[in-house]
């Protein structure tokens, strides 16, 4: 058997870059790992047919946080792919929350540029995993999406339904335990259609795989 590969798909930034913290204690923990982006593509078919394209011989881990929980989602019941298990975090496969309607009404800049001092920025996001280095990665990716991705984005997520398909491989849901962006709730959608599942429970805000990436990396290794 091949070794096993883990794929990195971000959430709705969909630059990948806050999953480099995570990237890094998973390769010095010995898990060979790539960092897929989602902003190249035009939109998610697009990414999923890439991701399909290029990995169609190797043997993978498909690890999504948020947004792209739905995607690898996707990718398992397509079945194109050698998905051995899948590692989703702080995700959702229907509409996660009614925070999704401020789309309608207000610009995504205030997303991409939030007016607030960086410390109260970092605790918003990270929690008291936040640091510079986080900051610094969060400014990066809101340079690398557009306004008009994020709300494309945003929109999709309204109109999420769950899949009639059953998902066998084991699969880990890490949920984070402060998570105010996806509530709770998100996970009994998960229990519907994966019959492999297990979850575990970390101390974090929403952004799970960057405010707490130490726990996340140990919890992916001791589930491989």
């Amino acid at each position: 058997m091949n070794k096993i590969k883990l794929i990195l798909m971000p959430g709705m930034d969909g630059s990948g870059f806050l999953y480099q913290p995570l990237s890094e204690l998973l390769s010095n923990k010995g898990l060979s790992n790539v960092i897929e982006p989602l902003n190249p593509h035009q939109d998610k078919h697009a990414y999923i047919e890439y991701l399909e394209d290029k990995y169609a011989d190797e043997d993978l881990v498909l690890v999504a946080e948020s947004y792209a929980g739905h995607i690898a989602t996707k990718l398992a019941i397509r079945a194109n792919l050698n998905i051995k298990k899948l590692v989703i975090m702080a995700s959702f496969l229907e509409n996660p929350t009614k925070l999704t309607e401020l789309e309608k009404y207000f610009s995504m800049n205030i997303i991409k540029n939030p007016i607030l001092p960086e410390k109260v920025l970092g605790m918003t996001l990270f929690g008291s995993g936040s640091n510079s280095r986080l900051i610094q990665l969060f400014k990066e990716a809101m340079q690398d999406v557009t306004e008009k991705q994020l709300a494309q984005r945003i929109s999709d997520m309204r109109t999420l339904q769950l899949p009639e398909e059953n998902i066998g491989q084991p699969t880990l849901y890490i949920q984070a335990s402060n998570d105010w962006l996806v509530p709770a709730r998100n996970l009994e959608s998960f229990k519907k259609i994966y019959s492999n599942l297990s979850v575990k429970q970390l101390k974090a805000t929403h952004l799970v795989a960057q405010g707490n990436a130490q726990e996340c990396a140990e919890s992916i290794r001791d589930f491989l």
